[in-house]
């Protein structure tokens, strides 16, 4: 076969040129492609480098100790989310890093919080951690725990049998006696509703512009105030007397101020000042001839926040009230009480017990049909873990009403050393230290409160001797006796036979506080007393002066005030505030002052 020639043709030299142009532009953009992608190869390959950097320092510091990785040396500030996550023992260490920088719970006397747990205690509490207790159609075996509970505990308080033939008591386990006493109110307040507006042929409209009212000592826990504020019911308070009475309410002043708007009385079984409990029996008597007179129907609320798991034991010991306090007075129609507390289980623990469900726990109850079945739920929030309900049925079969019993008469026996170690101490002038405020050894909670003796007239106060007992790693709770009145909103009194500046101490008597632990906190006060009486007069003149500024209006803190005040902290070089931080000390010290005494709310933990 014959191969045709090859013809070539012949380019003009603009052809050449242009053709060598174009192959010079097509080489140029291959090597520059060729170059960006071995840019994002070089990149990529830094970025997996890089990872697997990452994964090896991970899997050192996941190899090591907390104190050998690098978390231990950088400075941690979480106010967002890291990108990446840790190991979970480091994690776990960082958050003991911020727990030991916390006084020390078991030295802690100024909360009734319970702060002592069984190994096999801990392990029920993370059992039920993973339980969402409001889905009963899922968790029906924990439910019916929880309701075991609620039949114990309103059994202990009497509460009447369920009506017509029922299993379960009409009660509830709430978040902390906090929401217990919410859950109550709201049931008092819309079954007086339901009266109001039968009684002044209301409509169901008409009756909710009526404000209804609550009456209660000025010796309220917190749960009350906002009770007050975020439904919409009117306070009226009256003030005990603090030294003739020991802060127990007057029964007959109570009542008094009781009107048809009147959705309950509130008793308190063991206000948090100083242990006292509340005629509650003496509350009903008033309430009973208040009711036949008026043809009214107010009921009472016993606060029992503290006293709901020390009053029933005190009574089985000998050593209780002289009258009934609960479900057996007639006109006790809810009762609230603090599982965490002197019931010992787990923190955020509290109950709440009805008379009745009909007309009571029927005004709070909603039906939930979405879980896959059909449950009641008798609390304001709904999700929550099961832990608390898990804990208290522990501590009721783990100790048994016995136990319950020995402990209670074991924290009454340290009580009372406490309070005889304060009675005994004398000031160099022969005068007694302090003066008792509680209510001895009945009629009370397992608290010791007290003053500095007014009659001495020191230049310190109970609030110097908490924050001079912190240096011995003990807490002991100090603060005014002011509260703002819920019924004008003005910053009061809190008790009538003494002025809002004046301060005292308490010492809540846990199960932990051992007698061996007790006298070493006696030892300490002792040593810190003397302390305290050798200070020269700088501590006294910052102490004076700052007083004086305290019961001052705001508009009245002149210029002249705070720089004379920072003039005398500049005397103590201690202090360490500059110039531009002292006038700003002052401030903050006199807001705190100001501002409802903040200090007592803060010792209120429900």
């Amino acid at each position: 076969m014959k191969i045709p020639p090859i013809h070539f043709k012949t380019m003009s030299s603009d052809t050449s040129a242009a053709s060598g142009t174009a192959a010079s532009d097509t080489a140029a953009s291959d090597q520059a492609g060729q170059v960006a992608a071995l840019k994002k190869e070089l990149a990529e390959t830094r970025e997996l480098v890089s990872l697997l950097a990452d994964r090896i320092k991970h899997g050192e510091s996941y190899d090591t100790t907390y104190a050998a990785s690098p978390y231990a040396s950088n400075a941690h500030n979480f106010n967002s989310i890291p990108l990446k996550g840790m190991p979970a023992k480091h994690v776990a260490s960082m958050i003991e890093d911020v727990h030991l920088c916390d006084f020390n719970p078991l030295l802690n006397t100024s909360s009734y919080v319970n702060v002592t747990s069984e190994p096999e205690e801990k392990a029920v509490a993370a059992m039920g951690a993973q339980i969402n207790i409001a889905d009963a159609s899922v968790y029906p075996s924990s439910i019916e725990l929880h309701d075991k509970v609620v039949n114990m505990i309103a059994t202990m308080w009497h509460a009447p049998e369920p009506a017509n033939g029922g299993k379960y008591y009409a009660g509830a386990g709430t978040v902390g006696s906090t929401e217990g006493c919410l859950l109550a109110g709201l049931a008092l307040k819309f079954r007086w509703r339901e009266w109001y507006k039968e009684k002044h042929g209301l409509s169901d409209q008409q009756v909710l512009g009526v404000r209804p009212n609550l009456v209660i000592s000025s010796i309220y826990q917190a749960a009350w105030e906002k009770f007050f504020r975020f439904f919409d019911v009117e306070a009226k308070v009256v003030k005990p007397n603090l030294v003739r009475d020991k802060m127990a309410v007057n029964a007959h002043d109570l009542v008094s101020l009781c009107d048809e708007k009147t959705i309950a009385v509130v008793g308190i079984l063991g206000n948090h000042y100083n242990g006292m409990y509340d005629p509650i029996w003496e509350i009903d008597e008033e309430i009973e001839k208040l009711n036949a007179e008026k043809g009214w129907q107010i009921g009472i609320h016993v606060d029992g926040a503290s006293g709901g798991f020390i009053a029933p034991f005190q009574e089985m010991s000998g050593k209780g009230t002289p009258a009934p306090y609960d479900f057996r007075l007639k006109n006790v129609l809810t009762m609230s009480g603090s599982g965490h507390k002197f019931g010992e289980s787990i923190c955020g623990t509290g109950w709440v017990v009805f008379r009745q469900r009909e007309g009571l726990a029927s005004h709070v109850a909603t039906t939930v049909t979405y879980l896959g079945g059909s449950s009641d739920s008798l609390t304001l929030n709904f999700s929550r873990p099961a832990s608390g309900p898990y804990v208290q049925f522990y501590k009721l079969l783990r100790l048994g009403q016995e136990g319950y019993m020995n402990k209670v008469e074991n924290q009454m026996g340290v009580t009372s050393y406490l309070r005889h170690f304060l009675s005994n101490l004398k000031h160099p002038s022969g005068k007694p230290r302090f003066q008792i405020l509680d209510g001895g050894d009945t009629c009370c909670l397992p608290v010791v409160a007290a003053r500095l003796n007014p009659e001495l007239n020191l230049h310190y106060d109970d609030i110097d001797l908490q924050h001079c007992l912190s240096e011995s790693h003990w807490y002991v709770s100090g603060y005014s006796l002011g509260f703002e009145n819920p019924m004008n909103d003005k910053f009061e009194k809190l008790c009538n036979d003494v002025n809002e500046t004046t301060t005292m101490f308490r010492i809540v008597v846990k199960s932990n506080l051992t007698r061996n632990l007790a006298e070493n906190l006696a030892g300490n006060i002792e040593k810190i007393l003397s302390v305290l009486d050798d200070l020269d007069a700088g501590y006294e003149s910052i102490h004076s002066r700052l007083a004086g500024l305290a019961v001052k209006d705001e508009e009245d803190i002149s210029i002249q005030d705070l720089r004379e005040f920072s003039d005398s902290i500049g005397e103590l070089p201690s202090r360490g505030l500059n110039k531009s931080l002292k006038s700003q000390f002052i401030q903050q010290s006199f807001r705190k002052k100001k501002q409802k005494r903040s200090s007592i709310l803060a010792q209120n933990i429900c």
